[in-house]
């Protein structure tokens, strides 16, 4: 059985709000969001970019930009009643790892192996950069490749006169190599003999020069030579003594050096003598007087 009541007034208003009610909750589980809004370092992703508003209920996902990744959390947000959930994604630079083992060198990486830092090669010493210096962490990784780093060489070495290196010399020569230098007969080697390939590619240091180098040697008055004997040619040495009574002024080994000996001739004087004056004797005599007897 089935009342057709009337409804009351306060029957009708109860029924006008629940409807009232009812499309609010429609209208507020239909709003739809806005394009969402990640954290640094990421975007939406390619499928979702270009859309400018999501209905209700839409779910999409961020994605790390160029030459960062994922550290934590999820990808994807959802729209819910006009509100997205929180972004929970962090994207943080790639590590480009070793930058690789130079040969006799190295990468500086004191700047950092992430993305977009540098890393520069240097050589040891004596040897020298073959290719760039600098590599840079890109989204894949390192660009260009590992330098090399090649031995520093030397030319002939420089030619002298009256002498040369000792053995024939080669085209080239590597970082540290040595050259050592002679000279003709009747000449002396004047400087350092040895020469090396330094660094930067030329041999150091300046190289000899092949002198004749002669000292005549000079009598001493009062003195005569104890040591050394001619010909004086270069670093010979003459020691000179003085003959008794006599004693030595300036220097007594002399030493032969490119221009000549190393002091002047030393001198030989007289030694002094103290003159002690005669000792005077006095005697005195006693006179003895005999008288007569008495």
């Amino acid at each position: 059985m089935s009342c057709s009541c009337p409804l009351t007034s306060v029957g009708r208003s109860l029924t006008i709000w629940m409807v009232q009610l009812a499309l609010i909750v429609l209208t507020v589980q239909a709003e739809n969001c806005n394009k969402p809004k990640g954290g640094p370092n990421m975007v939406l992703s390619d499928a979702f970019i270009t859309q400018e508003t999501f209905v209700d209920g839409a779910k999409v996902t961020f994605q790390c930009t160029i030459g960062h990744s994922s550290t934590g959390g999820s990808r994807s947000v959802t729209c819910t009643a006009g509100v997205w959930s929180e972004v929970t994604l962090t994207c943080g630079r790639k590590s480009c790892g070793n930058p690789g083992e130079v040969m006799n060198g190295q990468f500086d990486v004191s700047g950092g192996i992430l993305f977009g830092d540098q890393a520069v090669a240097t050589c040891d010493t004596g040897y020298m950069l073959v290719g760039s210096s600098v590599r840079t962490c890109m989204d894949g990784g390192w660009d260009g490749r590992v330098p090399v780093c090649e031995v520093v060489t030397c030319g002939k070495p420089p030619t002298i006169v009256n002498g040369g290196p000792v053995v024939p010399p080669e085209d080239t020569y590597n970082y540290g190599s040595l050259v050592q230098y002679g000279c003709e007969k009747d000449y002396t080697l004047v400087g350092t003999k040895s020469l090396t390939c330094s660094e930067n590619g030329v041999f150091q240091p300046a190289p000899p020069e092949c002198k004749i180098v002669s000292c005549v040697f000079t009598a001493v008055a009062n003195g005569t030579r104890i040591e050394g004997s001619p010909p004086y040619t270069y670093k010979s040495f003459v020691t000179y003594g003085c003959n008794a009574g006599y004693e030595m002024v300036g220097q007594a080994t002399l030493t032969c050096e490119i221009e000549g000996w190393s002091a002047p001739y030393p001198t030989c004087r007289a030694l002094l003598t103290t003159t002690k004056p005669p000792t005077t004797t006095t005697t005195t005599k006693r006179t003895t007087i005999q008288g007569s007897p008495s």
